[in-house]
């Protein structure tokens, strides 16, 4: 039930979109699955230009990185989905709730450190006009964020919220009545969420990719030097250096917690078979796609 991450990991989105869109719809999850490295080539690619040589390269790794991931990811996604299946039929504590959260960022940390080896080669590959263009694409998305999250009233922020969150909790319980509405709508008016800081945040995160490409492109045969600036600005993605914002991030989760816990705790006993059932889709689309 948290905010949408804002931030778009310009190097790292090969490694995540094949996370992100194992949770769309399920009647939709093999055709988009399959489709993982030329939809992630895509985007890196208008991002960074690449040149041919790029691509050629480029396509290969994510090929092997998605079969990768088909091989070692999509049965540990299905597991992951067994326990919560068996979850879902009770109510959840905002405990328990954090220990699924930390389960799904554990896995995605293993897709990231299993492509690191790529991204290290792909970051020291990269032009002076490449990351120009890198800068260019963050800054007409920040114009869209910023136009999005940033400049609406209060009133209109809540609701945009209210209904990104209903969408997402309808795809997985189905139609949701006034109780359950009223309690999403009650995490939505408590949350912590502030646009303008989490703003601030992307920013310096966009700033910190483009300085540490800037400083792998003074020794491109430096492959323990860029390796080591790659990790760094993956940890400080993870973990902001500003410690204010670190403690607003985990006060982000844990509100997410606590509300999902709230909203989960408020569903009718058929409300959560309709989440079980949902649950059960993805993961029998996972043992498919991970047997394929």
């Amino acid at each position: 039930m948290r905010a949408p991450s804002p931030i778009r990991k310009a190097l790292c989105v090969a490694t995540l979109a094949a996370c992100g869109l194992l949770m769309q719809g399920c009647s939709a999850v093999k055709l988009a699955y399959n489709q993982v490295p030329q939809l992630a080539y895509w985007q890196l690619n208008s991002y960074l230009d690449l040149s041919e040589i790029q691509t050629e390269r480029v396509r290969d790794e994510l090929g092997d990185l998605h079969q990768w991931h088909r091989d070692t990811m999509l049965p540990r996604h299905a597991e992951l989905l067994q326990k919560v299946q068996q979850q879902l039929p009770s109510a959840i504590s905002p405990d328990q709730a954090c220990r699924t959260y930390d389960d799904v960022r554990a896995q995605i940390d293993k897709v990231v450190t299993q492509a690191e080896p790529k991204l290290v080669w792909l970051a020291a590959q990269l032009t002076d006009a490449q990351v120009r263009n890198l800068q260019k694409k963050q800054a007409s998305s920040n114009a869209d964020w910023k136009k999005e999250w940033v400049d609406v009233t209060p009133e209109k922020l809540r609701e945009q919220r209210f209904k990104q969150l209903l969408s997402r909790a309808e795809t997985f319980y189905g139609t949701l009545d006034e109780p359950q509405k009223a309690a999403l709508r009650a995490f939505v008016a408590q949350s912590s969420f502030d646009p303008q800081r989490t703003y601030a945040e992307r920013l310096r995160r966009q700033k910190d990719l483009v300085q540490v490409l800037q400083r792998i492109a003074e020794d491109r045969t430096n492959t323990d030097q860029a390796r080591s600036l790659l990790r760094g600005y993956l940890a400080r993605f993870n973990a902001s250096p500003d410690a204010a914002y670190q403690r607003y991030a985990q006060t982000l989760v844990e509100e997410g917690c606590e509300g999902y816990s709230r909203v989960h705790n408020a569903m009718t006993a058929v409300q959560r078979l309709k989440a079980v059932h949902s649950v059960k889709g993805y993961e029998q689309d996972f043992l498919v796609l991970a047997a394929q």
